[in-house]
């Protein structure tokens, strides 16, 4: 008798183990992809007749309820930031530029889906992901008199499937961000030798 008392508490203590295991593991949350590093190194520097060259970011993702920066692969404030790291050399004896991140925010916004009958014969786009990228680049050289500002805005958006899974979400939202960052440095490219050309080396 003892020993079948002692042989159902080992059946009843190794159940509750498995079924904690198996809870636990129901909990654990997907291990996030690995995507390719987003960078502008491999591009010539932008050489600008300045002493230094100042980043500064006047946005906080954190102040705005509805900014999901937190879904992308990485924040578009972060890489926004190092975009001016990778291009922007100061090459001069006086002077600054001063980098600012204006707006790095990335919203998601849930849209209408059908309902009844309707809702079950289709696949219908449930969320669309905004990103509005907003910097402004200001410089001088006060032994050249030389001085110049230009201010540039990229968006992009994309609307995802409702039965997209969490893996494939994050591909779209990198490349999302991929494609926007690429777009801020072309037409940083172009505005700067435009309106910064005399600080232009």
């Amino acid at each position: 008798m003892i020993a079948a008392q002692h042989l159902l508490r080992t059946t009843l203590i190794g159940a509750l183990l498995a079924a904690g295991t198996l809870l636990s593991a129901c909990n654990t949350p997907p291990d996030r992809q690995h995507f390719p590093e987003i960078t502008f190194q491999h591009l010539p520097p932008i050489k600008l007749d300045v002493a230094q060259v100042e980043i500064v970011s006047n946005y906080r993702a954190a102040d705005h309820a509805d900014d999901n920066a937190a879904d992308y692969p990485e924040a578009p404030e972060t890489l926004a930031a190092e975009w001016a790291r990778d291009r922007l050399q100061a090459v001069g004896q006086r002077g600054q530029a001063t980098y600012t991140i204006i707006e790095a925010r990335a919203v998601r916004v849930p849209l209408p889906r059908s309902s009844g009958m309707n809702a079950a014969l289709k696949t219908e786009q449930s969320d669309r992901f905004d990103l509005s990228i907003t910097v402004k680049l200001e410089a001088g050289n006060p032994l050249s008199g030389k001085s110049g500002a230009l201010t540039e805005t990229v968006t992009r958006s994309q609307t995802v499937p409702e039965n997209m899974t969490l893996n494939q979400r994050e591909v779209v939202l990198f490349n999302l961000l991929d494609a926007a960052m690429k777009d801020l440095n072309a037409r940083l490219e172009a505005s700067i030798p435009q309106y910064l050309g005399p600080l232009v080396r």
